[in-house]
């Protein structure tokens, strides 16, 4: 009976992960996340028009809302797939184990983007499949975690990391500078005691030219 009960709770978890990963999927360039409380998710679907709402998912205009009450069995979900994914590493995953480990992975980070592991994960696969893309698709998803979470160290590092790749392969790398000088004074503005984010300003200025360090 009790294993039984465990079945039944991981496939409510996997159903729930499975909805998470369709809605990141059909919306590649949302941009902001919100965790709200039970109440304050069922006020938002009274008033809401938008027919691809669910019970626990809101997603319009790329912003995206998930009731919290989810977030424990959705985390679950994720780190378990994410783990069962990278469950035999290998330096030149198969497409489709690649593809599993970027779903996976993405899910996990957002809920909780401190797990170096699932970093690590990406990079791998990022480095084993190179793409110029995908590499920006990568900062997509950076920037969208660092709007909920503009301390987090370890997604600064990843953006970093991302910009070394595409300082390697781009020509025009101060169009990307300048994007990059807008996203952290953005961030700095709304907190201007966030040291990583000028922190991350003052490594980009090797790539800056001479008039963009100025600004």
């Amino acid at each position: 009976m009790e294993q039984e009960e465990e079945a039944a709770a991981a496939q409510a978890e996997g159903d729930l992960l499975r909805d998470f990963e369709r809605i990141l999927h059909d919306d590649p360039l949302i941009d902001e996340v919100g965790f709200l409380h039970p109440t304050q998710f069922h006020s938002l679907l009274v008033d809401s028009t938008n027919k691809s709402t669910s019970q626990y998912f809101w997603c319009a205009d790329h912003k995206l809302a998930i009731s919290s009450n989810i977030l424990p069995d959705l985390y679950r979900a994720a780190r378990r797939a994410h783990s069962n994914a990278t469950l035999n590493p290998s330096s030149s995953p198969s497409a489709s184990a690649a593809a599993l480990i970027m779903t996976h992975s993405k899910a996990l980070l957002i809920l909780c983007p401190d797990l170096l592991t699932a970093w690590n994960s990406r990079k791998m696969v990022l480095s084993t499949n190179f793409n110029i893309s995908h590499l920006k698709d990568e900062l997509r998803l950076c920037a969208l975690i660092l709007s909920y979470s503009p301390k987090n160290e370890s997604t600064w590092s990843h953006r970093r990391w991302v910009i070394k790749k595409l300082a390697q392969q781009l020509q025009h790398i101060p169009e990307l500078i300048d994007k990059e000088s807008l996203l952290v004074e953005d961030i700095a503005e709304k907190s201007k005691m966030n040291y990583r984010a000028w922190r991350h300003r003052c490594w980009l200025i090797p790539y800056m030219k001479t008039e963009q360090a100025r600004l």
